[in-house]
């Protein structure tokens, strides 16, 4: 085994005897562990596939040009910093490595809030991570570091982490069958719905208090987690913006129109283009095409009488 991935062996050890302590404070220590764990696994691939005698290239983060001995030209890798995470998704796209992603990213997000934003975390909580973990874990290690996870992380690592696993799922599954009460106005809303976590704890372990509640604004979450309440305006947003992550980041890096757009009614960048109306207050477009083009309006045009923005500039220019 690799130094690199014997590192992340103890890592994933280390977190999960964080979980089964009883000190709370160790709560924040389990996840980054985990989390830390999982990136030097993904690392672990990186190396394996860098070329011999090429300073572990693509697990480095700078690259040189370098001259064989016949005169052609390769790259090595240099200086001792290794690959972020973008850079690590960059690579594997182009290396066909499939990685889950979505459950790192939200292993990622709740380390970076439990930094920053919460002083405890509820065992639900880092359940929900070491979860996530457990499912990213399983799949990578078996397709693409041929490993079986048992005989890599070792039986009480592993089955320690099978149980949390499935003791969460079955949570989770009891919440999102509340959720699935709920008549939402449109089917955008299911896709948003996967994204709801609790504002308090970021667990995912949520439910609606009433779900038949006769509008979206009554809407109230219960936390099985750390049994908090939340309103839907609060809750809502955070999942609206995580649903549509990483078409919103195709459209800013790859160009192209962004799914969300700032509201013409609750200014919050909650308007879904597509369905035409704010997923946050449920304001409609009033003006969906030009008066006297026919051009497509948006949020932004509202204001302008039925106008797009040039026939409204040419209209008070007149006047």
């Amino acid at each position: 085994m690799s130094p690199l991935l014997s590192n992340a062996v103890s890592a994933i050890e280390l977190g999960v005897e964080d979980y089964e302590s009883s000190d709370p404070n160790r709560a924040l220590s389990a996840v980054r562990n985990i989390a830390a764990g999982v990136l030097l696994v993904f690392k672990e691939k990186l190396r394996l596939l860098s070329p011999p005698d090429s300073g572990e290239v693509l697990l480095k983060e700078r690259l040189r040009p370098s001259r064989r001995p016949d005169g052609s030209i390769t790259f090595v890798g240099a200086g001792r910093k290794t690959v972020d995470v973008q850079q690590i998704k960059d690579r594997f796209d182009s290396l066909h490595v499939v990685a889950d992603w979505g459950r790192f990213d939200e292993l990622v997000r709740l380390r970076n809030d439990l930094e920053h934003y919460y002083t405890t975390a509820s065992s639900a909580t880092v359940q929900g991570a070491l979860a996530d973990a457990f499912v990213v874990l399983q799949a990578f290690i078996t397709t693409q570091l041929d490993y079986e996870p048992l005989a890599l992380l070792g039986e009480k690592t592993w089955q320690t982490l099978l149980d949390i696993s499935s003791v969460y799922e079955r949570q989770l599954q009891v919440c999102r069958a509340e959720l699935s009460k709920i008549e939402w106005p449109a089917p955008v809303y299911d896709t948003v719905a996967e994204e709801l976590r609790c504002i308090h704890c970021r667990s995912a372990l949520v439910k609606a208090i009433n779900p038949a509640v006769p509008s979206l604004a009554s809407l109230e979450f219960l936390c099985t987690a750390c049994g908090k309440v939340s309103s839907f305006e609060d809750s809502i947003g955070d999942a609206i913006a995580e649903a549509f992550a990483t078409d919103s980041y195709i459209a800013m890096t790859d160009g192209g129109d962004p799914p969300l757009d700032f509201c013409h009614e609750c200014g919050e960048v909650t308007f879904h283009v597509e369905s035409g109306f704010c997923l946050l207050c449920q304001a409609e477009l009033s003006y969906t095409e030009c008066a006297v083009c026919g051009a497509s309006l948006g949020p932004d045009d509202q204001d302008n009488d039925g106008l797009c923005s040039y026939h409204k500039w040419q209209a008070d220019k007149d006047d």
